[in-house]
């Protein structure tokens, strides 16, 4: 629903029709937003999917649902590069939120580089705040340098970067509760962009 869908939905979809997996119905070249919506509006909740009771079952409920929604599902999985698992044991209290995330998306060599400097330099936590609908990009391409770029949103006072803070309540200000557009046709299925905040601990 978002205003600016054609330039943060990045990477969009690339499925192939199933029955001819010659033809692509998705891709960057066709972005044909109305399918996705219709798509995304079809299939059915992760809690029906995940108590199926095998993988055969749970694929045919799909395919029930739309012909192509099993191929949307299998980008949307493969095209995530982040490993996520919930926090339970080191939540951080001050967040009022049990909806707390560990998210590991730096390659391996990356990683170890930062953990060779931050032996050297010590580290801190600082958090940063987006849009609901930008998280489909950031989950798939971490966060970008977007200042000067079409992207932007906000203003640069410190100059070009990736923007963090070391307060929560500075973050949220830029997470724009309801960026993402309304509430879901069919209820609470998914999580409702209008009541939802995303931020991330860096």
């Amino acid at each position: 629903k978002s205003t600016r869908k054609e330039i943060i939905f990045d990477p969009f979809p690339t499925i192939f029709d199933p029955h001819n997996r010659q033809v692509k119905v998705l891709d960057e070249h066709n972005k044909d937003f109305h399918l996705l919506s219709n798509l995304l509006t079809a299939m059915p909740s992760v809690e029906n999917m995940t108590q199926a009771s095998d993988f055969s079952s749970m694929k045919d409920s799909l395919d029930r649902a739309h012909p192509y929604c099993f191929s949307l599902l299998q980008w949307l999985i493969n095209s995530n590069r982040s490993h996520i698992v919930q926090l339970k044991q080191q939540q951080i209290a001050s967040m009022n939120t049990k909806h707390q995330y560990l998210l590991l998306s730096a390659p391996p060599e990356k990683e170890a580089r930062f953990r060779e400097l931050k032996l050297l330099h010590g580290s801190t936590y600082a958090f940063h705040g987006s849009s609901i609908e930008n998280w489909h990009s950031i989950l798939r391409r971490g966060l970008v340098n977007a200042s000067g770029s079409k992207l932007q949103v906000n203003g640069a006072a410190y100059g070009s970067g990736i923007y963090l803070s070391p307060s929560a309540a500075v973050s949220f200000g830029y997470s724009r509760m309801g960026g993402g557009g309304g509430a879901h046709s069919k209820g609470n299925r998914f999580l409702n962009a209008n009541n939802l905040y995303c931020i991330a601990i860096c």
